[in-house]
């Protein structure tokens, strides 16, 4: 019931979003080969089961259930929680979050917007701001410390408010065969070379650090943050598996689901941490505590 409630309201978002100039905004954010669908639609399973998940760990009718997603994107996530009664504000860099069409579009289905910048750690929330926080496809894309960053998550989340992290797992098999292939793990060369062309829109590297399910639970609980959930999906799952090679990939996975791609962190904040880190200058030219 609550897969067919989440998808149907993941399949109107994304309708919604048929019409709209993806490829510009996909432009701006280090992607341009993305087509005004093709993106949101290869990861329609993902959008499902965060949504699923919201529904099921923090239902719209158990009272005001207010929303940040960190790393929006093109919003299906957001657009689909608006519209089954949630209380939603979409984050992400502002090169990509404050033009003007994604104001507008945001705006008009009762969506808040705020550009952020998760490098700088200090978020613009207040204490206890949000009942759920979603962050998909993100972490694995931040390339410095990510503790002050998840501490100020841990902050501006309300008391029991849910911790939504979505990200590859790092311990996947194709992980693995890469490295007895002798290549090595995160971004790639050409990808930095990529980045600092002159011709080149990309202002985003790819994964510099993934992260395996037990890492994502260790740093969780010590920042005070309960593991409700914690499971490993694979986008072979969707797809039929009438072929011998889908059929012995699912038994496969099926023993071992650690080596599935993706992983879902549901957590939940017991407490505001106490923990204080020193930042050294070399992690944050400003900041040194937090």
């Amino acid at each position: 019931m609550l897969t067919s409630r989440a998808a149907d309201a993941v399949d109107k978002a994304i309708g919604e979003l048929k019409d709209f100039d993806l490829k510009i905004l996909g432009a701006t954010h280090g992607m341009p080969s993305i087509g005004s669908s093709g993106y949101v639609i290869r990861h329609r399973h993902e959008y499902i089961r965060t949504v699923r998940d919201t529904l099921q760990f923090r239902p719209p009718d158990s009272g005001r259930v207010r929303v940040l997603e960190l790393g929006a994107f093109f919003g299906v996530n957001c657009i689909a929680l608006r519209d089954l009664g949630y209380q939603v504000t979409a984050a992400d860099v502002p090169e990509f979050m404050d033009q003007p069409a994604q104001v507008e579009r945001y705006s008009e289905r009762g969506i808040a917007t705020r550009g952020v910048r998760l490098e700088d750690y200090i978020l613009p929330f207040e204490d206890a701001s949000f009942e759920v926080i979603i962050m998909c496809e993100t972490l694995e894309h931040l390339n410095f410390n990510p503790l002050p960053l998840l501490k100020e998550i841990n902050r501006i989340g309300s008391p029991n408010s849910i911790f939504y992290l979505s990200l590859p797992n790092a311990a996947q098999i194709y992980n693995r065969i890469r490295v007895l292939r002798g290549k090595a793990l995160g971004v790639e060369i050409e990808e930095f070379f990529t980045q600092l062309d002159p011709q080149s829109s990309e202002i985003v590297n790819g994964h510099w650090r993934e992260y395996t399910g037990p890492e994502i639970r260790e740093i969780l609980e010590r920042l005070g943050y309960r593991i409700e959930k914690q499971y490993y999906f694979s986008l072979g799952e969707t797809q039929p598996s009438s072929s011998l090679r889908k059929m012995a990939a699912r038994f496969f996975y099926e023993k071992l689901p650690w080596l599935k791609e993706n992983q879902t962190t549901i957590a939940v904040r017991e407490r505001r941490t106490d923990l204080q880190f020193r930042i050294p200058a070399t992690v944050h030219r400003t900041l040194r505590t937090l």
